[in-house]
């Protein structure tokens, strides 16, 4: 937490940057051009690190760690907005496993272990930018999926040959892992500074629930920084 904490300080610090540059400029309060745009984003984001309890016991202590990402949107209005983000991430994680050994009760008792969590999230996301000025703070609200890979083993490894029209007979493998597909909901509120005409700055914080398949909705602090490029 005190590293998001630190994040959103210099979110602010960079925001009253902006404001500044702005008002040099005599740009701050002038009418955007956005409206009836599409556009094209690249993210980067900060996830906070999260600790999870589990059934019996178990728990998963995630760590902070980056993510990155892309999105396309378009802009109803100057106030109204549309958009898709696609984003990925990976966190180590550090967890706890409760083994029950029916055959062996001296093996039976709490294990622990190292790992990596690899996320890829699809959001649809509606913006509401309260101003139709080129500096704006906004709300949005999103949903969508997140796919979740643990990178546990389920099985052996997996093997099969196939031949290519380019590289002639390939054999390859791979190891199933522990993974599921969830749905995703949250907020974000932020700021939006349309620099140009056709670049444009984002900076948002976002608390994100995932809804687990075995157990109750999770919350996330995410920080986000975007890169945006309107096509008027």
């Amino acid at each position: 937490m005190l590293r998001i904490k630190i994040f959103i300080r210099t979110l602010l610090i960079i925001s009253v940057a902006w404001c500044q540059f702005a008002l040099a400029e005599n740009s701050l309060m002038q009418l955007s051009n956005r409206g009836g745009g599409f556009e094209v984003v690249l993210q980067s984001s900060y996830s906070d690190s999260k600790g999870l309890q589990g059934e019996n016991g178990s728990s998963a202590d995630i760590q902070d760690t980056w993510g990155w990402g892309f999105g396309f949107g378009y802009n109803f209005d100057e106030h109204w907005a549309f958009n898709f983000d696609i984003g990925w991430r990976s966190a180590n994680y550090d967890a706890t496993v409760v083994v029950e050994d029916k055959d062996d009760p001296s093996n039976s008792g709490p294990k622990s272990f190292t790992g990596r969590l690899d996320t890829s999230s699809s959001l649809f996301s509606g913006t509401y930018n309260f101003l139709d000025k080129r500096f704006t703070p906004y709300v949005s609200g999103i949903m969508g999926w997140t796919f979740l890979d643990t990178n546990i083993p389920t099985g052996p490894p997996q093997n099969w040959c196939w031949w290519d029209p380019w590289w002639g007979y390939i054999c390859s493998s791979y190891i199933p892992t522990k993974s599921e597909t969830d749905f995703t909901y949250g907020g974000a509120l932020g700021l939006r500074f349309d620099v140009t005409r056709t670049f444009f700055l984002r900076a948002s914080y976002n608390k994100m629930w995932i809804d687990f398949k075995h157990g109750s909705a999770e919350d996330f602090d995410v920080v986000r920084l975007d890169l945006g490029f309107l096509m008027n």
